[in-house]
């Protein structure tokens, strides 16, 4: 049982318990490709949804970008979301791009596309 000292508001309980961090719950292994991408993120959360990873903005909530592994490779393809046509695609003109997860950092920093927010 966590007690909570005068200074420390309830809410701060919420935060002590690992069921309430997505990091850490539903995961009986470490995940290195995980804490590699939030290392090379650092600016945003990143966590594991449906076969991909989401690159979260920190500011608003909203997922701006997703990777998802290429198997037996140390690439990834990266997604946008389309508000026209309300999924993921993917990025590039040429279609499925392999990315380093360098590429994949520099192209969500600098490209406009990962700023529009996501309607709802």
């Amino acid at each position: 049982m966590i007690l909570l000292r005068q200074i420390e508001s309830a809410c701060l309980l919420s935060l002590a318990h690992a069921s309430h961090n997505c990091h850490v719950s539903g995961m009986t292994k470490p995940d290195p490709t995980l804490a590699q991408i939030a290392a090379q993120f650092a600016r945003h959360d990143v966590e594991w949804s449906r076969g991909a990873y989401m690159i979260i903005d920190r500011r608003t909530a909203n997922p701006i970008a997703r990777l998802r592994p290429i198997p037996d490779t140390d690439r990834f393809e990266l997604f946008y979301w389309s508000n026209v046509k309300r999924r993921w695609m993917t990025f590039g003109n040429l279609g499925r791009m392999k990315l380093m997860l360098d590429s994949a950092y520099e192209i969500v920093e600098n490209d406009p596309i990962f700023r529009i927010p996501r309607s709802r």
